[in-house]
């Protein structure tokens, strides 16, 4: 059977370079905006489309009531409608690619996509929100205030979608085989972390090693 990682992470706090950094060290596949073009050649959608209905709930951008005209009741639900076929796609290709090799997938709901799937390890990283604000500060060159509010629009985002597709709580540990706080461990403690338990999952015993040298260095003296 193929291993898969999948990453659910807040925003900001580093998930994605992470799948990155485990994928190049084990030498799989990685998977994240590949998915989206994957979608759009499947569709017929723009990128730019498919990537903003992937990153929220779908919703009516007119309400449906007395008084609504036909074309934009037709309008609203034609919308949740390509969002749902859209699910659709991203669904059947997160099955392929996790039935094709091993692999690392980033967001996209796939620890629900693949929660039947033994061989999964399915993560997710958080991790101060003082940190995740820094983050935005530096990579967007805002001030405070407003790499603050990217934070909490970008998780409450991630939040509804995915509370949305899958009727479970985005970052509920009970969801995830493994929560990370990036605050309390680098990437590369992470990636061998991470790595010691694929190694597990493909039968070598090699999961007291990420913390054996360590246990050495301690006492040594």
């Amino acid at each position: 059977m193929k291993k898969v990682i999948t990453i659910g992470r807040e925003f900001g706090s580093g998930g994605r370079e992470i799948g990155r950094r485990i994928a190049e060290k084990l030498q799989i596949a990685y998977y994240d905006q590949e998915i989206v073009t994957e979608i759009a050649k499947r569709t017929k959608l723009s990128e730019e489309y498919v990537e903003r209905i992937t990153e929220d709930r779908p919703y009516m951008s007119y309400p449906i009531h007395v008084g609504t005209s036909f074309y934009m009741g037709y309008y609203a639900y034609t919308e949740i409608d390509r969002s749902l076929s859209v699910f659709a796609e991203q669904h059947s290709i997160i099955l392929e690619l996790a039935d094709r090799s091993d692999c690392v997938i980033v967001g996209r709901c796939a620890d629900y996509i693949l929660k039947d799937n033994p061989d999964v390890i399915s993560v997710f990283c958080y991790s101060d929100v003082e940190e995740r604000i820094q983050w935005s500060i530096d990579e967007y060159q805002v001030p405070a205030k407003q790499a603050k509010k990217i934070v909490q629009e970008k998780d409450a985002q991630r939040s509804r979608f995915y509370e949305f597709y899958t009727n479970q709580k985005w970052g509920n540990p009970r969801n995830y085989t493994l929560m990370i706080n990036t605050s309390k461990m680098s990437t590369e403690e992470t990636v061998q972390l991470l790595a010691s338990f694929y190694d597990a999952k493909k039968g070598i015993l090699t999961f007291k090693n990420a913390f054996e040298n360590q246990y050495e260095k301690d006492n040594k003296y």
